[in-house]
C-alpha cells in the first residue's frame, strides 16, 4: 500500500484507540528513532508491504508512546494473561492448558465484535471443556485481559468512545480545559504526559493549572480553578472536603509551568496571597524547582508555603494515569 494510506489507517487506529488526534508528522515523531516504518511514514510514494502482525505492533508502539498502553507492540491474549498472572502463572495452568484457553478466548471475542456482547456462559463452558475447574483460577484476569485486547488490538472493530478525539496539539497550545463537571484536566493528557516527562514544561500554561487542580480534587479536596487571566495571582484555591460555606481555604496555589527556578519575588507574593485570604498555607507547583534563595526565604521566615517540584509533578502524573483499561465485554 501506499505510505499515505498505510498513515491514515495508522492515525486512525492509534489515535481512536488512545483518544488522541494525531497528525502524520506527529505518527512519525512518536515511533522510536530506530523503528522499521519510521522513514518510510515521511515519503508519500512509498510502497510498503506491511504484514498483519507487522501492522499491529505498529499500533501497539504508538498506543505506547501515547500512554494509552503498558507496553509496545501488540502482544497475542495470552502473553498479555501471562504477564498478569505473573511469574508463578504455570502453577494455574499449564503451557497446553494456555494455549488451549487463548484459542477458546480469541473464539469468543471475535463473537464479541460481530454480535457486541460476550456471551459468558458459553465463554465458561467452553472453558470447563478445555482446561476444567482451572478456569477458576483465571476466568477474572482472563476477562481483563480479554477486555484490553479487544480495545486495543486492530483485528477488531474500533468500540465508538463516549467522548472525541482531542487533537494532541491542544496540550501544547489550547488554553481550553474539560467542560465543568468533567475534571480539569484530560485524562489522555494525563495518560500521555506520564510517559513524555520531558515535555511537562512545554505544555500551555492553562493546562499545567489544570493539572494541579486535577491531582488537588483526586486528592480530596474540593477545588476552585481561577480564571486563568486577570486571577489575582491566585490560580487554585482548595478547601477541605467538609468545610463550611465561607470558610477560608485550606490551600492557595500558584502554579509556574517555567523553565527556571522559582525567585522570591513568588515566594513573598504567595505569603501575602496566604495572609490577605486567612488561608492555612501556600503552595507553589512549578516544572522546575525553588531556588536556593527563595528556599532560604521560607526557611528562614517561616512561611507556611510548600513547593511540589518537577519531581513532584511528575508523581502526580504517575498516581493518575490510567491506560486504556478496555472495552465493557
Amino acid at each position: 500500500m501506499p505510505a499515505s494510506a498505510f498513515a491514515v489507517a495508522l492515525s486512525e487506529d492509534a489515535g481512536e484507540r488512545s483518544g488522541l488526534a494525531l497528525s502524520r508528522q506527529q505518527l512519525v515523531e512518536h515511533l522510536r528513532d530506530d523503528h522499521s516504518f519510521r522513514t518510510v511514514l515521511a515519503r508519500d510514494d512509498e510502497l510498503l508491504r506491511v504484514g498483519s502482525d507487522e501492522y499491529a505492533d505498529t499500533v501497539g508502539d504508538l498506543l505506547h508512546a501515547l500512554g494509552a498502553a503498558d507496553q509496545p507492540g501488540m502482544p497475542t491474549l495470552g502473553q498479555r494473561l501471562i504477564g498478569r498472572l505473573g511469574p508463578d502463572w504455570i502453577s494455574r495452568v499449564d503451557i497446553m492448558a494456555m494455549m488451549e484457553v487463548e484459542a477458546v478466548a480469541n473464539h469468543h471475542l471475535w463473537r464479541r465484535n460481530e454480535t457486541g456482547k460476550l456471551d459468558r456462559d458459553a465463554l465458561d463452558g467452553d472453558l470447563e471443556n478445555a482446561i476444567g475447574w482451572r478456569r477458576n483460577a483465571i476466568m477474572e484476569d482472563l476477562l481483563c485481559v480479554m477486555s484490553v485486547q479487544l480495545a486495543q488490538s486492530p483485528f477488531f472493530t474500533r468500540v465508538e468512545r463516549a467522548e472525541d478525539p482531542v487533537a494532541l496539539t491542544s496540550l501544547f497550545e489550547s488554553e481550553h480545559l474539560p467542560m465543568a463537571g468533567s475534571g480539569f484536566f484530560d485524562q489522555r493528557f494525563v495518560n500521555y504526559l506520564s510517559g513524555r516527562p520531558e515535555l511537562l514544561q512545554e505544555i500551555n500554561w492553562r493546562q499545567f493549572e489544570g493539572l494541579t487542580a486535577e491531582w488537588l480534587a483526586r486528592s480530596g479536596y474540593d477545588v476552585e480553578l481561577g480564571p486563568g487571566r486577570d486571577d489575582g495571582s491566585v490560580d487554585v484555591r482548595a478547601w477541605n472536603a467538609d468545610a463550611k460555606p465561607d470558610t477560608p481555604p485550606v490551600l492557595i496555589v500558584q502554579c509556574k509551568r517555567e523553565k527556571r527556578k522559582i525567585g522570591k519575588v513568588v515566594v513573598k507574593a504567595l505569603w501575602a496571597d496566604v495572609h490577605a485570604e486567612r488561608a492555612d498555607a501556600g503552595l507553589i507547583v512549578t516544572a522546575n524547582d525553588l531556588s536556593p534563595g527563595a528556599a532560604k526565604v521560607i526557611e528562614a521566615r517561616a512561611y507556611p508555603v510548600t513547593v511540589a517540584n518537577r519531581a513532584e509533578v511528575l508523581r502526580w502524573l504517575a498516581a493518575m494515569r490510567e491506560p486504556t483499561a478496555g472495552v465493557v465485554l
